[in-house]
């Protein structure tokens, strides 16, 4: 994708962000009804999508840069080259995240117009003025920090990193702002001897924002973007070992596997304990949210979270044990394949039992 092709893509998101601001200023309009899936089934689709690219563009440049600082510093070109990958593929990711986020203000707009508008009014100054200013400050940051990379070599690499850093900041920022109304429709701001909508009514910006579930969300969303992002590098790195035809390009995809596998594996074990202090404040903001999620409604999706984090190490582990295959000398400590099919029916045959 050509330079001026992301523009316009990153533009038209950007139109599509004041656009949906806009209309939720206009009269009320009666909510559709979308066919075959419904409304919340569509507007899930829609979120769920544009999680998955803003989980990646926000995760990755985090190892980037560190990717990049360890190039610098032991002078391997191997980290520098995977920071360079990594980030081409976020450049390419970015205009897809923005144009998702389009469609899912746009969906919301469509199917849940009462609140959509009611919840802009209340975050206007946000969604109109603080986010679109710190979308374009990301977008220029993240172009500078891509096409400066040739140019910024040797004395002027620190430079670059430095904006690295700026743009991970800036990212971050976005984060914890845009996690801000998410967190609210969690967890509302309330207040001792006064009514929600009493206390709703004085509340300023900050008060909304800073409620019993928003840094919690913060540290989540920041730890999972950094996993799915370190796996998605694998991803990347599979795939091109896949279509390369030398062996020395062999070789660095499947150490850049390796790397993307590790951050993957590292971030990950840190997930359940920000997903425990997550779910620690929502109920500590109302207790019967906890019988809610974990033994009514939302139940199974718990349950088919633990199979996914279960499979995930599953995978993992296998990946490294072929990996070691092809290190000489390590016959001697590396299991056989008997031992991790003994720990994937072992749980099975327990429940049997």
């Amino acid at each position: 994708m050509k330079t001026w092709q992301r523009s316009l893509m990153a533009a038209f998101a950007l139109l599509a962000l004041f656009g949906g601001v806009a209309y939720a200023q206009a009269p009320s309009a009666s909510p559709v009804e979308f066919p075959y899936t419904g409304n919340r089934t569509a507007v899930w689709i829609v979120a769920q999508l544009h999680i998955l690219f803003a989980g990646f563009i926000l995760g990755a440049p985090i190892f980037v840069v560190i990717s990049e600082w360890l190039g610098y510093r032991k002078q391997d070109p191997r980290y520098d080259r995977l920071a360079k990958e990594v980030t081409k593929v976020t450049v390419i990711l970015y205009s897809m995240t923005a144009l998702t986020g389009g469609l899912f203000i746009f969906v919301l707009l469509a199917t849940y117009p009462q609140f959509t508008t009611w919840l802009i009014n209340h975050f206007y100054l946000l969604f109109a003025v603080i986010y679109p200013l710190l979308f374009i400050s990301e977008t220029i940051l993240l172009y500078m920090y891509f096409y400066t990379w040739d140019s910024w070599k040797g004395e002027k690499k620190a430079r670059h990193i430095a904006l690295g850093v700026l743009l991970n900041l800036i990212g971050t920022i976005t984060l914890f702002v845009i996690d801000g109304p998410t967190s609210f429709m969690n967890t509302p701001v309330k207040a001792e001897g006064i009514s929600p909508q009493e206390f709703l009514a004085t509340a300023s910006l900050w008060d909304k924002i800073f409620n019993y579930s928003w840094m919690p969300l913060n540290l989540h969303r920041l730890v999972g973007n950094v996993t799915f992002g370190g796996f998605v590098a694998g991803l990347i790195a599979a795939y091109m070992f896949m279509g390369a035809k030398k062996d020395e390009e062999r070789a660095y995809y499947d150490w850049m596997g390796f790397v993307g596998n590790l951050i993957g594996v590292g971030a990950l074990l840190f997930l359940p304990f920000m997903g425990y202090l997550l779910a620690y404040e929502l109920c500590d903001y109302d207790a019967s949210i906890c019988p809610y999620m974990m033994a009514d409604q939302l139940s199974m999706f718990f349950e088919m979270q633990g199979a996914m984090i279960g499979l995930i190490f599953l995978a993992s582990n296998y990946y490294i044990w072929l990996s070691m295959k092809r290190i000489e000398g390590v016959e001697k400590v590396r299991m056989t394949i008997l031992a991790p099919v003994v720990m994937v029916l072992l749980p099975l045959v327990m429940t049997k039992v």
